[in-house]
């Protein structure tokens, strides 16, 4: 995916603790993910109107992929920048950037595969269409698949 054409009209912004760091100073790898997921929850909370919360219907992770460009220290000022990309059927592709907001240094990428899921029925359902209009009514080029 090239990110760089994205618009990403969605950030969040992170608070860095001690206790994210590693032997070497640096947020832990492993400690990245858990700042795309908060970028994650926000955005779906917002654009899916906290329907996730309260509906028997919602969306799990099918496949995650990082890439790490630049390490992040205690002192920098990150945000997560969050965009869907494309719908298909059962699923959406979603881009996020890890940025330092002062630098504007992307320290990671991170594409995940996420599917609309019943937590009743226990398996895969049609992309509901109320989130399919709220998403492309927020993103400005999402691709249909």
């Amino acid at each position: 995916m090239d990110y760089e054409k994205i618009e990403f009209k969605h950030t969040t912004p992170l608070q860095i603790r001690f206790n994210d760091l590693d032997v070497f100073a640096h947020v832990n790898n492993a400690v990245f993910q858990e700042y795309f997921d908060l970028g994650r929850l926000y955005y779906l909370q917002q654009i899916l109107e906290g329907e996730l919360k309260t509906g028997e219907n919602t969306l799990i992770i099918a496949s995650v992929k990082t890439d790490f460009m630049e390490p992040v220290l205690l002192e920098d000022n990150i945000v997560v920048k969050t965009s869907v990309y494309a719908i298909g059927e059962k699923s959406l592709k979603m881009i996020q950037l890890l940025v330092d907001k002062e630098t504007g240094n992307e320290k990671a990428v991170c594409e995940s595969v996420m599917v609309a899921f019943n937590k009743k029925l226990l398996q895969s359902i049609e992309f509901p269409k109320k989130w399919r209009k709220n998403i492309t009514g927020f993103e400005v080029n999402v691709l249909s698949e």
